[in-house]
């Protein structure tokens, strides 16, 4: 029992190493690519099924459409009727593929000719990184460059 708890001590401490976290993102971010590209290739997938497809990067995206009856609703309400039509998606993504965490879904409405609202919208999956950003590796980027002057400086 000892020996369990000071195992998971230790690995608790290991997890909030920022560069073992930085790690782990990279990891889930191939992994992301990787069951894209399967499910892609599936024709039989519910990433099909759904009508969903990727970027360059793997932002997933799709469109959706309310139905018409929806169309004098408050836009509260539309927004409730669309997480409605799209949980079979979010339970998708989340519990089949397993990125539940990972995932940050974005909703943008469709404007007709006359600049008017219609009643599709565009739905963007982007996967989001736990612990790398830019602000990571500028910071690291310094603190490296200037360990090397200094290094460079002191020889």
């Amino acid at each position: 029992m000892k020996k369990q708890k000071n195992k998971n001590i230790l690995r608790t401490l290991w997890n909030k190493i920022p560069l073992v976290r930085v790690i782990k993102d990279i990891r889930s971010y191939i992994q992301w690519i990787r069951v894209i590209k399967e499910e892609r290739d599936n024709p039989t997938s519910k990433f099909n099924t759904f009508g969903m497809d990727h970027s360059y990067f793997y932002v997933l995206y799709m469109y959706t459409n309310l139905p018409e009856e929806d169309i004098a609703l408050p836009e509260k309400i539309k927004m409730m009727r669309l997480m409605e039509i799209l949980s079979p998606v979010h339970r998708y993504l989340d519990e089949d593929l397993g990125f539940a965490g990972y995932i940050v879904p974005e909703f943008g409405q469709f404007y007709d000719a006359n600049d008017q609202p219609s009643l599709t919208y565009g739905i963007i999956y982007r996967f989001a990184f736990e612990k790398l950003s830019i602000k990571w590796v500028i910071s690291r980027l310094i603190v490296l460059a200037a360990s090397i002057i200094a290094l460079a400086y002191y020889i």
